[in-house]
């Protein structure tokens, strides 16, 4: 279902994607900075897990709050004004944060949670919006690059932005000052170029899909169901990664420091390139179809490596270059599994549904990815961590892998 944005021109259309794909670099490498920070001071701070576990689950809570409010008006508004609404929101927040902690000494976990509840609120509010205002940003060709583009903006500002939090953490000594103004400086250029960005939003031309409740919606369409279900899948699986491998590395094979450090980077360096290769190739023709062929060799990841975990191996050396090109090569698997995906949903779905249609997919990504988290924990505190990967591999070869042949889904149809 293609549709032509005839109000872009080309060369419009280009300046438009990169000025968004700046907008979206500094607001990610902000967040990135200051939500590191955050996170460090609590662990540094408090000595309770607990605190630090609230602190984890604000986004998931704030998701789940939003969610009813943001459908509502997502669809209604000109998303250009949602977009700014959720900077600006942002800024006054860090503005209060600021004010409130030169004269709040005793009172600064409160305000770091009140921050936190801010920031996830105006990010929730931006990511919808933004995800949903593709067409309008950009020609349908430029689709493609603009999805690839996000996944090496937010790839490269994990790397980095983490990077930086920590040096400026021990230069200023867990100053908050050096923060708010850096997450700051970075809302108000984001802010700034989100204005810039010229919106043809379309949600006066009204259809008959604008008065369809979106679950109803989703549930009619089962290729639009599978998709959700499907970046749902994938995000709740790979928690299996991001608690499996980081307990592997520190407990089971006890490799040192810097090649933990290595291989975490290599996640994000494998998106980097992946998604960089996306943004140059041509256009996918069945772009669900190629992430969906894609999760056979994602399932294929967790077997080999619960496989290597049995195996009598025994030199750290081997254990570490094993790591670091399995991370690498994971990486690349995560923007080949998204990137497509969303595409598809972004040429798939009508314009005035994609706000709440990604308002549901995006709240259950936030919701399903801490209930992975715990599931995951507990596994790997009880279980042999390769069985885990096993059973994992297994699992979501059967949930995801087979579930078009289970429901008979032509998935190469749009």
């Amino acid at each position: 279902m293609k549709r032509v944005n005839w109000l872009l021109t080309k060369q419009k259309s280009k300046e438009q994607l990169y000025i968004a794909s700046i907008a979206l670099l500094v607001a990610n490498f902000g967040s990135s900075i200051f939500s590191f920070a955050m996170g460090l001071f609590l662990l540094r701070q408090y000595s309770s897990a607990s605190i630090f576990g609230i602190s984890q689950a604000i986004g998931p809570i704030v998701s789940l709050v939003i969610a009813p409010i943001l459908r509502l008006v997502i669809d209604k508004i000109n998303k250009k004004q949602i977009i700014l609404f959720s900077q600006i929101l942002s800024i006054i927040g860090l503005i209060f944060f600021a004010f409130f902690i030169v004269y709040s000494d005793n009172q600064t976990l409160l305000l770091v949670i009140f921050i936190l509840v801010v920031l996830k609120l105006s990010d929730q509010i931006f990511d919808v919006a933004y995800m949903s205002s593709a067409t309008l940003i950009v020609n349908n060709a430029d689709i493609q690059k603009l999805r690839s583009y996000e996944q090496m903006v937010s790839s490269f500002s994990s790397i980095i932005g983490p990077i930086i939090a920590a040096t400026l953490f021990s230069t200023f000594n867990m100053n908050f000052g050096i923060f708010i103004i850096t997450e700051l400086i970075c809302e108000i250029c984001a802010l700034l170029s989100m204005w810039l960005i010229k919106y043809t939003d379309k949600t006066s031309h009204k259809n008959i899909a604008y008065e369809r409740n979106e679950l109803t919606y989703i549930f009619k369409d089962k290729l639009l169901l599978f998709a959700i279900w499907f970046g749902c899948a994938i995000n709740f699986f790979y928690t299996v990664f991001s608690i499996g491998l980081p307990y592997v590395q520190i407990h089971v094979l006890k490799l040192p420091n810097h090649v933990y450090a290595l291989s975490e980077a290599a996640v994000s360096i494998g998106i980097l390139i992946a998604s960089y290769v996306l943004s140059k190739r041509s256009e996918f023709r069945h772009p669900l179809y190629i992430s969906w062929k894609m999760t056979s060799i994602f399932s294929v990841l967790f077997l080999l490596m619960g496989m290597f975990l049995f195996s009598n191996v025994n030199s750290k050396f081997v254990f570490s270059i094993f790591i670091i090109i399995f991370n690498f090569i994971t990486g690349i698997m995560i923007a080949l599994l998204n990137t497509p995906t969303l595409v598809w949903l972004t040429m798939h779905v009508p314009e005035n549904m994609q706000g709440r249609v990604f308002n549901v997919s995006r709240t259950c990504v936030q919701v399903l990815i801490p209930i992975g988290i715990i599931i995951s924990s507990f596994c790997f505190d009880k279980l042999n961590p390769g069985t885990v990967f096993i059973t994992s591999g297994l699992l979501f070869f059967v949930l995801v892998v087979l579930y078009p042949k289970f429901f008979k889904l032509d998935i190469k149809k749009d």
